[in-house]
């Protein structure tokens, strides 16, 4: 490897999406999209060590158990996609829960 090329490491990683069952490919809904860390990833992204997508922003936190991080994805919700209102509710009112 010389100077100029860097070394770099891919992590990925599950997430769960959520869909609004009045949801068609006619009429597509927003989904809620969770994005699952170990806690461990979810320090090393806090501390600047990897950074996910595009966005100046990283992911919010959504909550936690002992062993996962759940966060949504920045900029999910920037298409504007019918229902967005609806899940800026839920989320805005802590209704999803960590166990």
């Amino acid at each position: 490897m010389d100077s100029k090329q860097k070394e770099t490491t891919v992590q990925s990683g599950p997430i769960i999406i959520i869909r609004n069952p009045l949801w068609t490919n006619e009429n597509p809904r927003q989904d809620i999209p969770i994005m699952i860390f170990t806690i461990a990833q979810w320090y090393a992204l806090q501390n600047d060590e990897f950074h996910i997508g595009a966005a100046p922003i990283g992911p919010s936190d959504l909550g936690r158990n002992q062993i996962y991080m759940m966060a949504l994805p920045a900029r999910y919700n920037y298409a504007y996609s019918t229902g967005y209102e609806e899940v800026d509710t839920v989320i805005n009112n802590h209704s999803l829960e960590v166990y």
